[in-house]
């Protein structure tokens, strides 16, 4: 996880405590900002909770794909995930994920955009088409960023994130499917993909996620499947 927003990642790192996956490893690279009080207690009760943390200072400079890169290359494990700071996480999110792809025996998996929360309009609209990014249970080029999970091996032959300022996430998933590997797109529950109004690192038209949404609620879900601890 890279982040450059101190108040977002202080809810991330909430949700990372609520995973029921019982121990897992975070690589955490800040772009140019430290770690305040608040932000050092939520890390120790990861690390109370058997959550390995290493934290990654960045100058301001840095791209975001080298960022994501040197984080993923740092890592031992035999699969790594990509959370964004900024999304919303279920409890199950990464035991989800890695029982997907180890069922699926896939390359990479990741989730389809189910859920939108719109920040502006604060409202959030599920999507669930056959079609598109909000399709789900197939094998495609494509899965949410904040929701990738990718076999080590995979990730490491595929350059992970490259060196760029955005599309880092294309980046990876275009290489992997280039070097022959498969990516299963599975269903978006417990993930949250948040919109805010030029605050991404490309723009976009609100229109395309209220278009086509088969329900609606005020804020966010309050869902177990979308984690209450919030």
């Amino acid at each position: 996880m890279a982040s450059r927003r101190p108040d977002d990642l202080k809810n991330a790192l909430s949700d990372l405590r609520a995973q029921t996956l019982p121990t897992f490893e975070l690589h955490l690279g800040l772009h140019g900002f430290n770690l305040d009080a608040s932000l050092k207690s939520e890390i120790t009760k990861l690390q109370n909770r058997k959550v390995k943390v290493f934290v990654h200072n960045f100058a301001s400079t840095e791209t975001l794909g080298s960022m994501l890169t040197s984080l993923a290359a740092g890592t031992r494990t035999k699969y790594v995930t990509k959370m964004d700071d900024d999304d919303f996480y279920g409890s199950e999110h990464l035991h989800d994920l890695l029982d997907c792809i180890i069922v699926r025996g896939c390359d990479v998996v990741g989730k389809a955009m189910n859920y939108i929360y719109l920040e502006p309009l604060d409202l959030t609209v599920r999507r669930a088409n056959s079609t598109g990014v909000s399709a789900f249970e197939l094998f495609s080029d494509w899965v949410c960023g904040g929701t990738i999970m990718v076999e080590q091996s995979a990730g490491e032959k595929a350059g992970w994130f490259g060196s760029g300022k955005s599309a880092v996430d294309t980046f990876l998933l275009q290489n992997v499917s280039r070097n022959g590997g498969k990516i299963w797109r599975t269903f978006g529950t417990g993930y949250i993909y948040r919109r805010r109004k030029g605050d991404h690192t490309y723009g976009t038209n609100f229109a395309k996620y209220l278009n086509g949404s088969s329900e609606q609620w005020v804020g966010l879900p309050q869902i177990q499947e979308f984690g209450l601890h919030r």
